[in-house]
């Protein structure tokens, strides 16, 4: 008689990758998740403005049309290079993050910053396995996320939400040692594998392109 396992839980799944050495594969199965997610959250973001539950200007929701094309093309790169996502599914943490300006200004900051210091950390990996096209490509895509950032900083600012000035790093900032602290920290948020509601990849508004160009690196 065989005894098959039951399926592993999304969250044990990720941990276990997380906890194993860092691969090529392991690492653009991370970045396509996070990808994913930061997808999946910018069309819930988009959706509530402009349903009027999020107090966005128009100007504010076309920047993150535009923000949202450019993971989704990250996301598609990813892909074809063989990723595989860990999960679609998605948590919201805090329902305010969909109807409050500060939450989500914050929220998106700190995201943007933890998708910069993951491809930072990813530059290793690729490195020390000789992938330079990957390397160059997660380049690429650190300094969209770092647009992302100071975009997302500059309304705070402009909103009296945190001071300082929107471009006020000269050089990014390390947070991680690896691609799976990264996931990590997504997880003790709460966006992955957390009790909040759930939302699935892509989201819930259509993608659409205001105007982003080099879809494909």
């Amino acid at each position: 008689m065989t005894v098959t396992s039951p399926p592993q839980p999304m969250q044990t799944r990720l941990q276990q990758e997380i906890a194993a050495c860092e691969t090529v594969a392991e690492v653009i199965n991370i970045a396509v998740t996070a990808e994913a997610l930061a997808v999946t959250l910018l069309g819930a973001a988009v959706d509530s403005a402009q349903q009027g539950a999020l107090a966005l200007t128009n100007e504010q929701i076309e920047v993150l049309q535009a923000a949202r094309i450019e993971e989704k093309a990250h996301y598609d790169y990813l892909m074809a290079a063989g990723a595989q996502p860990l999960t679609e599914t998605f948590n919201i943490p805090d329902p305010a993050i969909a109807t409050d300006v500060p939450t989500f200004l914050t929220t998106l900051i700190a995201l943007e910053e933890a998708f910069i210091a993951a491809y930072m950390a990813a530059v290793q990996v690729f490195s020390q396995r000789d992938q330079f096209d990957l390397v160059l490509v997660a380049m690429r895509a650190a300094a969209v996320e770092a647009d992302h950032r100071a975009h997302a900083r500059f309304y705070a600012i402009e909103a009296g939400i945190i001071d300082g000035v929107p471009n006020n790093l000269a050089f990014e900032t390390a947070l991680f040692t690896s691609v799976g602290a990264a996931a990590q920290a997504l997880i003790d948020l709460g966006f992955i594998g957390g009790d909040g509601p759930e939302i699935t990849f892509p989201g819930p508004t259509p993608i659409v392109n205001p105007g982003v160009t080099n879809l494909e690196p």
